[in-house]
Formats: structure tokens, C-alpha cells, sequence
């Protein structure tokens, strides 16, 4: 039959019992009370490159430990922690002023650049009409003064001078005297 062997001490890393141990024993985790051993079994049969194991079980209950409970917290130390949830939530709102502050300002900025070049165009343009009028004043006396356009220069013996009209008396308008007829008060109305 089969006889099990258990061997205590570790066995090289190049054996096969070891190569089976890995790949059947569960691993171990450290809050894990319960553990599993893997013991190879060598067996007499036709096969003998393939070992069989057997999984022992040392114990099966895992056992609970309650925790302790967390003592409180000294006050100093609980006035931090408000602090520090505190300075966050001034921080969170300074954060956002600020944020709110400079897209003013880069709002602003941008408007007023757009506003000034619309004024510079403005008044690049008013100086281009002004420097137009004047030219054509400029023009129209030109031609004025020349000899063949038919204007006669000013002199006082062209001068039209006109007279004034006498004054005229203005006479009060006749205010219209309107005169209310008596209207009866027991006769209903004729219709609405």
C-alpha cells in the first residue's frame, strides 16, 4: 500500500514533492489561524513519477479576535482636525473666488480691447473725413477764385442789403362760446 511521508524540514527547491507542495497547499495569509500541510505519498504502483498527496488539516477553526476599541481622541488634536477641515473649505472657496476673479478680469480685458480698437477706428476715421472735408473746402474755394467760373468776387456795391417790415398789430382771437343745452333726466338713454 501507500505509505505517507512527512517530512518537517524544507525540501530542495528542484524536487518534485516541492513542485507538488506549491502548486496544492493554499497559501498562507497572516490573519489565517487555520493551516493546510501537503505531504507527499509515495506509491508502490506501476507509476512511480507521479507522487500522490494527501492534504492534513492542523486545525480547522479560525478564531475571531474582537479588537479594542480606539480610545478617544485628545481634544487638541480633534481642534487640528476641524482646523485642518476648516482651512480645506476657506481654501475650496478662496480657490473658486479666485477663479472667478481672474475670468472677470480676462473678460474684461478682452472687452476693453475690442472696445478700444473700435475706438481707434472711430477716430482714425473721423480724421480722415475731417482731412476730406477739408480738402474739398479746399477745392471749392480753388475754383471759386478762378477767373473762369462765372462767381463774382464780394464787393459793397453787390451787397443786397434788405429792409425790414413794419411791425404788425396782432388782434385777440374771438374765444367761441359754447352754450349747453339742458338735457332731461328722465328720459333713458337711446342705446350704449
Amino acid at each position: 500500500m501507500a505509505t505517507a511521508l512527512r517530512s518537517q524540514r524544507p525540501t530542495p527547491p528542484d524536487s518534485r514533492s516541492d513542485h507538488l507542495t506549491n502548486r496544492l497547499a493554499p497559501r498562507r495569509k497572516a490573519s489565517s489561524r487555520s493551516a493546510y500541510s501537503v505531504t507527499p505519498v509515495a506509491h508502490s504502483g506501476r507509476s512511480p513519477k507521479l507522487p500522490l498527496a494527501t492534504v492534513s488539516v492542523l486545525s480547522t477553526q479560525p478564531t475571531v479576535r474582537k479588537l479594542p476599541a480606539a480610545p478617544p481622541l485628545p481634544k487638541w488634536l480633534r481642534l487640528l482636525m476641524q482646523a485642518q477641515r476648516g482651512s480645506l473649505i476657506v481654501t475650496f472657496a478662496l480657490i473658486v473666488t479666485t477663479l472667478v476673479v481672474y475670468g472677470g478680469t480676462v473678460y474684461m480685458q478682452q472687452l476693453w480691447t475690442k472696445e478700444y480698437r473700435k475706438l481707434k477706428t472711430m477716430q482714425r476715421s473721423e480724421r480722415q473725413m475731417l482731412a476730406a472735408s477739408e480738402v474739398l473746402k479746399n477745392q471749392i474755394i480753388q475754383q471759386a477764385e478762378s477767373p473762369n467760373s462765372g462767381l463774382v468776387t464780394k464787393t459793397p456795391q453787390h451787397t443786397l442789403v434788405l429792409e425790414s417790415s413794419p411791425l404788425r398789430t396782432v388782434k385777440p382771437a374771438a374765444i367761441p362760446i359754447v352754450i349747453k343745452a339742458e338735457t332731461s333726466t328722465n328720459e333713458p338713454p337711446l342705446g350704449y
